[in-house]
């Protein structure tokens, strides 16, 4: 478990266990036949966060926890330090046998492990990418549709839409069903490009520093007239232009990462980088905290999709995220949207 959780939290899992030996207490009196007084009462929900050390994931279970005290309900995050869908499904299964009243984690996980939950009373919110078949009971993410839209019309807007795009994409994992959806609807979008388009190159960083350069360089070498490379992992945008600044190719390729972790908002200021698609991850983590209250009171909307805004983060905008020590989070998104 991630250092800041525990600090956060630092007596949640005594809570839960206290909350486990209660029920074995209240169960050994009740058959000796002794009295039972009234148990303390909460409601305990549980994140299983992808990448505990990611800095966008870091921005979610910042949400989650803010929620969780405005809510009055205890909580615990837990889960991997690199991509490992195995450890996050052995996360999510404890959170099961602890009879978690709420469970929120990444849609990367097996759908039978979402009905294991469902069919235990437990409601399962997927963030960031869904598991549609799944019972799950709420999905909150990104409208991949819209996205591709975003980035067509900003690099439209920067080379007109007579040149061939020539297109390097970087996901963090390409077997996962959140990056073929993302890639599908760049094909889709970008068909509409009266100059016509090419995917070239599609790597993956594996959410790690070292393989998203490593990755970004060989496609220097072998795809030298991209002219536009698209990151949908948040960490591969600095290394992406690293590569392509080492090649010499900085005026000629238009770079855009995801999501707004500090060193990317940097990036775009200094001009480095050309613009980022956004959405609030600090949201994914206090709304998702917020149907979970909402459904252990008694209003519940299975099976609701919710679609978070987007946006581009470029040099015009870049100075209102900034606002917020460069940090886009619940209240700098607010801010922007605002304006």
């Amino acid at each position: 478990m991630r250092k800041g959780c525990i600090e956060k939290n630092n007596d949640i899992g005594r809570k839960v266990m206290k909350r486990k030996l209660s029920y074995v207490l209240v169960l050994a009196l009740a058959l000796c036949g002794c009295a039972v007084g009234e148990q303390e009462d909460y409601l305990y929900f549980l994140f299983v966060d992808p990448l505990m050390e990611n800095d966008i994931w870091k921005q979610a279970y910042e949400g989650f926890f803010a929620a969780c005290e405005d809510f009055g309900v205890k909580c615990e995050c837990r889960g991997p330090d690199v991509i490992d869908t195995a450890a996050m499904e052995k996360e999510m299964n404890i959170g099961i046998l602890q009879h978690a009243d709420g469970i929120i984690t990444q849609g990367v996980v097996d759908a039978a492990l979402i009905d294991k939950a469902y069919e235990k009373g437990i409601p399962v919110i997927l963030v960031d990418s869904d598991v549609a078949s799944s019972k799950r009971y709420a999905f909150m993410g990104k409208d991949f549709h819209e996205q591709a839209k975003l980035l067509l019309e900003h690099i439209e807007g920067k080379i007109g839409k007579k040149e061939k795009l020539i297109i390097a994409i970087q996901v963090a994992e390409a077997g996962f069903k959140i990056a073929q959806d993302q890639i599908d609807e760049i094909e889709h979008v970008f068909a509409s490009h009266p100059g016509g388009y090419e995917i070239v190159s599609i790597s993956e960083s594996k959410s790690e520093g070292v393989r998203a350069r490593k990755e970004w360089e060989e496609v220097m070498d072998t795809q030298e007239n991209i002219n536009v490379a698209i990151n949908f992992a948040a960490e591969s945008a600095q290394y992406c232009y690293e590569a392509i600044s080492n090649a010499g190719k900085e005026d000629d390729v238009l770079i855009y990462g995801a999501d707004d972790i500090d060193v990317t908002i940097q990036m775009i200021k200094e001009g480095k980088i050309d613009g980022a698609i956004v959405t609030s991850f600090f949201d994914y983590g206090y709304n998702g905290v917020k149907m979970l209250y909402d459904y252990n009171k008694g209003k519940i909307n299975s099976d609701e999709t919710i679609r978070p805004r987007l946006m581009i983060v470029d040099q015009n905008n870049v100075h209102r995220v900034c606002q917020a020590n460069c940090v886009f989070n619940l209240k700098s998104f607010k801010f922007i949207l605002k304006n």
